[in-house]
C-alpha cells in the first residue's frame, strides 16, 4: 500500500469564495506533536497564499528541523471548517474506510521518519522532504478493525508517556522562570540590594539604580541588514527554530544567489531577536548573541553594536523584556513582524561598564547551574519521546503484537 492510495496529498480548495469570513490560520509554530493551535485570518487574505486544509486532515512539517521534531497533528474544530497554514506544511486528506488516528501514528513512526529524513534535499537549513517520497511511501495496511484497535492502544499508552513528559516540562519551566527572574532583577536593579533607586520612566522596567543611565537602543546598536555580495563564505549557527544552518558549506553560484536573495549576513557579537508572531503569548524574547559570522533568516532583527559595547550584558538585558508588554501594538503584516525601526527608539537601562561586567559574571554562573539542571530534565524528556516513537513504530509495523479483540 502507498500513501497516495489512501490519502489525497495537499488538496486544493474548491469550495465557495468566503470573502471576509474568518478561517483558521496556522503558521509553523502553531503545529506541534498531536497539537494544532491556530489563530484566525480572513479567507480573502489567505486563499491562494497559504497551504489549505480542513477538519480531519493530517498536517505534518515538510522542512528541517520541524519534520525531525515531529510537528504532526490532526486539524480539528477549525473556524468555519477551513484552515490555511505555512507553505512548509504537508496535508493528508484520507479517503474512505481508513482510521484517522492509525494514519496519524503511521506518519509518526520511525518507518516514515527515516525514509523522510533520507529523502531531504535542498541547501543547509532549507532541506525539505521529497514530495515523491511522501506519495510513494509504502506500508502494510491492516483491516479497519485492527487499525482502530492499534490507534486506541497507542492513544492509551502514549497518553501515559505524555503525562510523564508534562510533569518534567513543568519542572523545567519552573527553573526557566527562576532563570528569567534572576536575569530581570540583575539587569534592572543591579547586584547591590541596598542601592538607591530612581524612576526609569518606563513601566516595564520600573525603578533603576540612581547611577545608571537610560538611553535609546539606537545609541548602542545599529542595524546592518543589507546583503553583501562579497561575503563569499558561510558558517553555521543554530539559535532558534527557523534559523538557517550552513556549516562550512561551499555554495555554487545558483545556491549562493538563492541564499543571497533571502537571508541576512550576521557577524560575531551581533544580537539577534526573533521578530515574528508578536501576537503569541510568549514568556520572554527569543534572543541570542551570534558566536561567529554567518547568515540568518529575515525573521530576525539584527542589532549590531557600536564601538565596544558589552554584548553579553545586552544579550541578558533583552532576554529580560516582557514580550507581551514590550511589543504590545507593534509589528506589521499578518504575522506581526518586528523591525529595527520599531526598536530603535526604545530606551534601555545602561549601567556603568564595570557593573555590566559584574552582572555578566554573576548571571553566567547562576544561569549555567540552572541550565545544567534543565539540561538533565530535557534529556529525560527526550528519552521519553524516543520511547514513545519506538512504541509507535513497533505497534504500527506489527513488531509488537497487541490484543485487537
Amino acid at each position: 500500500m502507498r500513501l497516495k492510495d489512501i490519502a489525497y496529498i495537499n488538496p486544493t480548495y474548491i469550495g465557495p469564495y468566503l470573502g471576509d469570513k474568518l478561517v483558521s490560520f496556522a503558521p509553523m509554530e502553531c503545529l506541534r506533536y498531536d497539537s494544532l493551535n491556530p489563530t484566525t485570518i480572513l479567507f480573502s487574505e489567505a486563499n491562494g497564499k497559504y497551504t489549505f486544509f480542513s477538519n480531519n486532515d493530517i498536517l505534518f512539517a515538510k522542512v528541517t528541523p520541524c519534520f525531525e521534531n515531529q510537528n504532526i497533528a490532526i486539524a480539528q474544530n477549525l473556524t468555519n471548517g477551513i484552515g490555511f497554514g505555512s507553505s512548509e506544511i504537508n496535508v493528508l486528506r484520507l479517503k474512505s474506510n481508513v482510521s484517522l488516528r492509525y494514519v496519524f501514528y503511521l506518519i509518526c513512526s520511525n518507518q516514515f521518519y527515516n525514509i523522510g529524513c533520507a529523502s531531504m534535499c535542498g541547501v543547509g537549513g532549507l532541506k525539505r522532504i521529497n514530495p515523491r517520497t511522501v506519495s510513494t511511501f509504502e506500508f502494510n495496511m491492516p483491516i479497519i478493525d485492527e487499525q482502530e484497535a492499534i490507534a486506541a492502544y497507542l492513544d492509551k499508552e502514549c497518553d501515559k508517556i505524555r503525562r510523564k513528559i508534562e510533569l518534567l516540562e513543568r519542572k523545567a519551566d519552573a527553573y526557566s522562570r527562576l532563570r528569567r527572574s534572576l536575569i530581570n532583577r540583575a539587569v534592572t536593579r543591579g547586584l547591590d540590594p541596598n542601592v538607591s533607586l530612581k524612576p526609569s520612566g518606563n513601566n516595564w522596567i520600573g525603578d533603576i539604580p540612581s547611577n545608571w543611565g537610560f538611553e535609546r537602543i539606537e545609541k548602542t546598536f545599529h542595524s546592518k541588514t543589507l546583503y553583501n555580495r562579497e561575503f563569499s563564505y558561510k558558517h553555521a549557527f543554530k539559535f532558534f527554530m527557523g534559523t538557517i544552518v550552513l556549516k562550512d558549506e561551499h555554495l555554487d553560484a545558483e545556491e549562493y544567489h538563492d541564499v543571497y536573495e533571502k537571508y541576512i549576513i550576521v557577524e560575531q557579537n551581533d544580537i539577534i531577536i526573533n521578530g515574528l508572531n508578536l501576537n503569541y503569548d510568549l514568556k520572554s524574547m527569543r534572543v541570542g548573541k551570534v558566536p561567529y559570522n554567518g547568515i540568518i533568516t529575515s525573521a530576525y532583527v539584527v542589532l549590531r553594536p557600536h564601538n565596544n559595547a558589552n554584548t553579553d550584558y545586552f544579550n541578558y538585558l533583552f532576554k529580560a523584556f516582557d514580550y507581551r508588554k514590550f511589543f504590545h501594538g507593534m509589528g506589521k503584516g499578518i504575522r506581526l513582524t518586528l523591525s529595527f525601526n520599531e526598536l530603535r527608539y526604545f530606551e534601555i537601562p545602561i549601567p556603568p561598564e564595570n557593573e555590566q561586567k559584574e552582572i555578566v559574571v554573576y548571571l553566567d554562573e547562576k544561569c549555567a547551574k540552572i541550565d545544567a539542571i534543565v539540561g538533565k530534565i530535557n534529556n529525560q524528556i527526550e528519552c521519553l519521546k524516543e520511547l514513545k516513537r519506538s512504541l509507535i513504530n513497533e505497534v504500527v509495523t506489527g513488531k509488537r503484537a497487541i490484543n485487537t479483540i
